[in-house]
């Protein structure tokens, strides 16, 4: 198995990882499968595709499934017991629900096998952080 940990400053709701996928594998050979993982709980890794528009519904749609302005209990920090600068946001770890902290993409001779419209993304729910990625190669 090979293991890497990428650190990655958020500074969009979609960061792009393909390249650093493609980059982790291209060395193997034969037959294989990444595993994409994040260390978070208001994060996730998604394959969707790269279109701006798409990419705006799905922030549009979150936003309406799950406002940032809605009462939820996780934002009442002064019941908490948690640093008095503790994050307001409940709605991050609720979206978070709805997606996944991690996908797997199979491997052939240091290709991903992803479709032609396929794109690996962090998607950040709770910006601008510095967020924990790994990456598991392991063959066949």
């Amino acid at each position: 198995m090979l293991r890497k940990t990428v650190t990655i400053k958020t500074e969009k709701q979609f960061t792009d990882l393909t390249q650093i996928a493609k980059d982790f594998v291209k060395e193997t050979r034969g037959e294989g499968s990444l595993h994409i993982y994040v260390k978070h709980t208001t994060c996730a890794i998604k394959i969707l595709e790269n279109e701006i528009l798409l990419l705006a519904d799905i922030n549009n749609f979150l936003n309406t499934l799950i406002p940032p302005d809605t009462e939820y209990m996780h934002n009442k920090i002064e019941i908490r017991d948690v640093p008095v600068n503790e994050r307001i946001n409940a709605h991050s770890h609720l979206r978070q629900l709805f997606l996944t902290t991690s996908e797997t993409i199979p491997v052939s001779n240091g290709e991903l096998l992803m479709g032609k419209w396929q794109t690996c993304f962090l998607v950040e729910l709770d910006p601008i952080r510095d967020r924990e990625v790994v990456f598991s190669y392991m063959e066949s």
